[in-house]
């Protein structure tokens, strides 16, 4: 006992006793100190310290990084904003496994990632080594050392500490923020503990055994019937594990200091399945952690946990390999070359290596897709979804893959089946059919909540009676997702019509869905009589906006928080407020583009193009490739009659987005105007390869290629034309003139 004691006082830098914790709960300490939790965060010091910090060096922007120790303390020595080398000390440890970052103070309590990382691998892994974890990052980008992107308070410590007050002063730009304990604790997942405490020393009168809330399994074990189905072996518990682990495991917006563990969609707003963040299929792209992945999958739906396989204090796997499968599935029926048609104990004879790949991030981190999907090889040849089999065989096709599964499985019930992606691969490409597709998918209770909820979200390009029907039903569903969905899907609506649909989400239950309906439904309050709102409806929004407000205000260190502000007071015809918030967003983070966007727009709409220009060229002073400010300099400059002026920014704008369709589109509109056909029609074509469903680049590109007598190739893209909008006469009497005209030619 005295033992565990000692160990426990060691470890934990904290206020919040885990010594009381490890009276009873020793084993539970011991698992934990063992964690990534327990390494979250800690004081650099010998014991927590895995880097090298003997006089190491490292190549970084055209100088040599320094590691190094002076006086007992460790320094990291690198290039200042000015490129002057300055020594920096080493206040904390990030993490552990398989990487260790560090940080240091930047001055007013801005605590800031190093750009640099030690590779915590072995070495026959590749570790054992320093390395830059972001080195394309210049100083105007977001993950530079010295931005947002890389500040702790803002970006980490509500993960990385417990019981996290960031507490920003706007006025000083400063940060007094405090924790409970340095790393992630026991009340982190567990809440207060003061009642537990107590009826562990005796107090029979409280229940629950002291707390507020479960989290354990909501079954400690599932098992699978003849019929292939899966049944829990005792009946489903309430448990609010799931929510308690998104709170950090998941993608999300933090709106204020968190209260409560257990209440996550009432203090965080989760991501969708965007374009953006997923692939087409739900799989994951960007770093979205584990939330968005495990709610699309069976096995939540079914009722399983995360502790399931994982041991909840430790965070390991609780059985080695596959056996953490076979807890639930049959092993005679899957791990076996039968089934996965591999040797046993190669790649692939994995469950994982099928049903959870890998993506890499942070060059080293390798992290698990936990939607626990059926490999889809079909899914890539329609919607260039990546599929598990040619993530490892990559020198062979879709269409390989497709014919392995089959010997395999000549019967299975997935292949060739139907698939959300492919309703969300035709709304990412404008496809005609995609309202109704999406709609399907909305109203189908069969899909997971959140599939259901990017469905809906996904409507916001349409505007028919189907969307109506789907948003207003949304409106009044019991899952919160689907009431969040249902905001973006009704912005495209007119204000009376968005509020006729939105505005009982004033009184939801979740602050973020409160929220965002009030700045949906902002405009209200401008409205006349008798469209406007009457007292008691007025004060319901007002109430809900002072929220809205609340939470820029918490990210008030951030400037798309003081845009935010910016675009509301706009909504609210106050454009002197407008010009503020913009003018704070600029100072608060200067690299922030679309603060200097809007407030150039401001100034045109009252009619300054003069200032809209000065502060677009101010913008570009700190974010010279900002393509979204040089674009929108170039449309000034276009109204101002100075073309050629303009093309120089929107070629570096086609240049610095060129995944952007519309700036691509754009760049060869103004170089046809000025006369440069070949490269006009390049531009075009650029633009087509990105978004070849948009009818308005089809349809110029057509035009053009008449205009250069090249028949054939006009007649490419009127085909295409004519595929998008299906019924059309006068394309599809345009189609046939050039077919009349290729065959003359020909």
């Amino acid at each position: 006992m005295r033992l565990a004691w000692l160990l426990c006082s060691f470890f934990a830098f904290s206020v919040f006793a885990e010594s009381q914790c490890v009276n009873c709960h020793q084993s539970q300490v011991a698992d934990w100190q063992t964690s990534h939790h327990f390494h979250a965060m800690e004081k650099a010091t010998p014991a927590s310290v895995l880097g090298n910090f003997n006089e190491q060096t490292l190549d970084y922007q055209g100088q040599q990084a320094r590691f190094f120790q002076k006086d007992q303390q460790l320094f990291i020595s690198m290039p200042n904003l000015d490129g002057k080398l300055t020594d920096y000390s080493v206040l904390y440890t990030f993490g552990y496994e398989p990487l260790q970052q560090y940080m240091f103070n930047m001055g007013k309590g801005h605590i800031q990632l190093f750009p640099f990382a030690w590779d915590s691998r072995s070495k026959t892994e590749g570790g054992q080594r320093w390395f830059v974890l972001h080195p394309e990052q210049k100083q105007h980008d977001l993950f530079h050392w010295s931005q947002k992107g890389q500040n702790w308070n803002h970006m980490c410590a509500d993960c990385h500490s417990t019981d996290f007050k960031k507490q920003f002063d706007l006025k000083t730009n400063s940060f007094d923020s405090t924790y409970s304990s340095i790393n992630v604790s026991c009340k982190a997942c567990h809440g207060d503990t003061q009642a537990h405490l107590k009826w562990a020393d005796g107090d029979s009168s409280i229940a629950d055994k002291g707390f507020a809330h479960n989290i354990k399994k909501q079954t400690p074990l599932f098992t699978q019937e003849v019929d292939g189905s899966m049944q829990s072996v005792q009946p489903l518990v309430k448990s609010e594990q799931v929510q308690v682990c998104a709170t950090c495991h998941a993608r999300r917006s933090q709106l204020d200091d968190r209260k409560d563990p257990h209440s996550f969609l009432q203090h965080f707003q989760g991501s969708l399945l965007t374009p953006e963040l997923y692939h087409v299929d739900g799989q994951v792209w960007d770093e979205d952690y584990v939330w968005g992945s495990f709610l699309q999958s069976k096995m939540f739906n079914a009722g399983v946990t995360c502790s399931n396989c994982h041991n909840p204090h430790s965070g390991k796997l609780k059985l080695p390999g596959n056996q953490t499968c076979t807890q639930c599935h049959s092993q005679e029926v899957f791990d076996t070359p039968k089934h996965h048609g591999h040797k046993v104990a190669s790649t692939g004879s994995q469950c994982v290596d099928c049903h959870m790949p890998a993506t890499t991030y942070m060059q080293v981190d390798a992290r698990r897709d936990h939607s626990f999907r059926v490999p889809r090889p079909d899914l890539t040849l329609k919607t260039n979804a990546p599929n598990a089999c040619n993530s490892c065989h990559e020198d062979k096709t879709p269409q390989w893959a497709v014919a392995k599964i089959k010997g395999w499985h000549p019967h299975s019930k997935h292949l060739g089946t139907a698939h959300f992606s492919e309703a969300f691969h035709a709304a990412d490409n404008r496809l005609p059919n995609a309202s109704t597709m999406l709609t399907k998918i909305v109203q189908d209770k069969g899909f997971p909540e959140i599939i259901r909820a990017s469905a809906l979200s996904r409507l916001a390009a349409s505007q028919d009676n189907n969307a109506v029907v789907a948003i207003a039903r949304s409106v009044k569903d019991s899952e919160p997702l689907k009431r969040q969905a249902a905001i973006e899907a009704a912005m495209p609506f007119d204000i009376n019509q968005r509020w006729r649909l939105l505005n009982p989400l004033l009184d939801d239950e979740n602050l973020p869905i409160r929220a965002e309906a009030a700045r949906a439904l902002a405009g209200m309050l401008i409205q006349p009589f008798p469209t406007g709102l009457n007292e008691q409806d007025s004060k319901r929004l007002n109430a809900a906006l002072d929220e809205y407000k609340g939470i820029q205000e918490y990210q008030a260190e951030r400037g798309y928080s003081h845009t935010n502000l910016g675009n509301l007071a706009l909504t609210l015809q106050k454009p002197e407020q407008a010009k503020a918030h913009y003018l704070q967003a600029i100072s608060v983070e200067p690299i922030f583009a679309p603060a200097y966007v809007n407030l150039a727009d401001l100034y045109r709409n009252q009619g300054d193009e003069k200032a809209a220009q000065v502060i677009l060229k101010q913008g570009l002073d700190v974010n010279l490739e900002s393509a979204d400010i040089h674009y929108a300099l170039a449309m000034s400059l276009i109204r101002a009659k100075q073309k050629n002026t303009a093309l120089n920014h929107l070629q570096k704008a086609a240049q610095f987005a060129q995944e952007n369709a519309n700036y691509q589109f754009t760049y060869a509109l103004l170089l046809q105007d000025l006369g440069n056909m070949p490269a006009a029609i390049s531009a075009l074509e650029r633009a087509f390869n990105l978004t070849p469903n948009n009818p308005d680049i089809s349809y110029s590109l057509a035009q053009w290629y008449v205009a250069e007598e090249n028949y054939s190739q006009a007649l490419f893209y009127a085909r295409n034309l004519a595929r998008l909008v299906p019924g059309n006469q006068q394309v599809e009497q345009f189609v046939k003139q050039l077919e009349m005209m290729n065959s003359i030619n020909h």
